[in-house]
């Protein structure tokens, strides 16, 4: 792992995830959340620059242990590590309608979203990392 790629790498993730939460949680789960507008802050005291910092570590995350556990040339580790690191990720994501008041669909979209996730930015990663 060189510090260029792992910068690149990093970069990478952050961007997808980034846009991918974007699309996700800012137009397609809108709905969602709105039904649920109750269990939310009110837009005026999010905190977008924790939300950001949080992506970028994730994507610093994931290019820290991307090499170390499944680089390989031909990127054939990805797909499996995306999978693996998808499940971990959405297993919380099940949990929250045990403890929150929201729709089951609500819980496991957010399941699904977080695999998504996963498995998109390990690819984004893999190719940066193997890119010639």
């Amino acid at each position: 792992m060189t510090a260029k790629r792992f910068l690149l790498a990093s970069l990478g993730a952050f961007v997808f995830v980034f846009l991918y939460e974007l699309l996700v949680h800012g137009h397609l789960m809108m709905g969602l959340y709105d039904q649920t507008a109750t269990v939310w802050r009110p837009e005026e005291e999010s905190n977008m620059p924790i939300m950001l910092l949080s992506q970028l570590l994730f994507g610093a995350a994931l290019a820290f242990f991307y090499p170390i556990v499944g680089s390989d040339a031909e990127c054939k580790k990805a797909i499996p590590f995306g999978i693996g690191l998808g499940l971990v990720m959405a297993a919380p994501q099940l949990a929250t309608y045990s403890y929150l008041p929201i729709p089951l669909t609500l819980s496991l979209s957010w399941a699904l979203i977080s695999f998504v996730k996963a498995l998109g930015s390990t690819y984004i990663v893999s190719k940066i990392y193997n890119w010639k």
